[in-house]
């Protein structure tokens, strides 16, 4: 079915959440276009429905069955970010094109690493007993500690992000393995002296081999679930997990068990199983006590979200705006989500 058109007089009407004080929107979103811009609070990351009834464009990271029925002049729905699993693909009116857009992998990478070094070299318990007065972490009494060159990084899922952390890992002269889909693969990684796989064999001869092991491919049907029990079983009892993706990629029980029961080393996590509802900002990001363990670095799902990602991010949006005032396709176009 064809996209929902645009009249050559009509100003397109853009929904966006609420912006920092005293800031201007064209600064925020820097469309090239005049636009009509409806600004409004989003709750939950989502806007009242109603406020989409004569939209044309919506900008958001979450779109219900609700917005979708309210949506009746709906052309396009902007992510600005990554993930597109909050996005209901049964919502989504016919007609309607889906884009998100990107440009984190430079921060989440040099989270990535950050993590990597703060693990293997036991920075966090160091410093924490050492300011206590205690002398445990002292090489004289805890013995030598690891290193990062030489090892095994390994990436599942070798979109901009693994890319971008195999990059670092080598400069660190670290040996890299991958293992993603097929299209995935590019000459660059051969070029880059990394090896890369696709498929079940190689997702293991990957967790069986690696020290560090990054999940970094986006959540689907497809990856939910895809390091269960059986995979986290297969790492080395020196091995460390480390994920910026999605939590729910990860099984939550194994993962908690295999940490408490130290049968990896540890792990670094950024994006959980549980999120904040309203305003309630308490809850507890897992029903396991992931915070009691102390080989567990916790972070609040932030390892992106830098000024720079955010203005490379809006700036996506926004020539996406331009395209669609044009009749351009748009840029970063999710083929499974959009209904065009």
């Amino acid at each position: 079915m064809p996209s929902r058109s645009i009249g050559s007089n009509h100003k397109l009407k853009v929904v966006i959440p609420e912006l920092p004080p005293d800031t201007k929107v064209e600064e925020w979103w820097p469309v090239n276009t005049v636009v009509d811009w409806v600004i409004t609070n989003y709750l939950d990351n989502k806007p009242e429905p109603e406020i989409l009834a004569d939209a044309d464009v919506f900008v958001g990271t979450d779109f219900s069955a609700e917005m979708g029925a309210a949506a009746k002049s709906l052309k396009a729905i902007l992510i600005p970010a990554a993930g597109y699993d909050r996005i209901e693909p049964a919502a989504v009116p016919e007609g309607v094109v889906v884009a998100n857009a990107n440009h984190h992998e430079a921060p989440i990478a040099e989270w990535v690493i950050a993590v990597a070094i703060a693990l293997d070299h036991e920075l966090f318990k160091s410093e924490k007993s050492f300011r206590n007065g205690n002398w445990t972490q002292w090489p004289q009494r805890h013995g030598s500690y690891r290193e990062l060159y030489g090892r095994i990084f390994g990436i599942i899922g070798y979109g901009a992000i693994g890319k971008r952390v195999a990059r670092l890992a080598r400069a660190l002269d670290m040996d890299v393995i991958a293992a993603g889909r097929r299209f995935e693969t590019t000459p660059e990684a051969e070029k880059d002296g990394i090896v890369f796989g696709t498929g079940q064999q190689a997702l293991e001869t990957l967790l069986t081999e690696s020290d560090f092991v990054l999940v970094s491919t986006p959540l689907s049907d497809s990856t939910r679930g895809l390091i269960g029990e059986h995979e986290i079983g297969l790492m080395r009892e020196d091995a460390y997990l480390i994920n910026p993706a999605r939590g729910h990629i990860v099984d939550e029980r194994a993962l908690y068990e295999a940490l408490s029961s130290r049968s990896i080393a540890g792990a670094a996590i950024d994006t959980w199983y549980e999120y904040p509802t309203g305003r309630d900002d308490d809850p507890r990001p897992s029903q396991y006590p992931f915070w009691e363990l102390d080989n567990v670095i916790m972070t609040p799902h932030h390892s992106g979200a830098t000024e720079g990602t955010r203005k490379r991010r809006a700036q996506t949006v926004a020539r996406n705006i331009d395209r669609l005032v044009s009749g351009m396709p748009l840029e970063n176009v999710i083929c499974e989500l959009s209904k065009t």
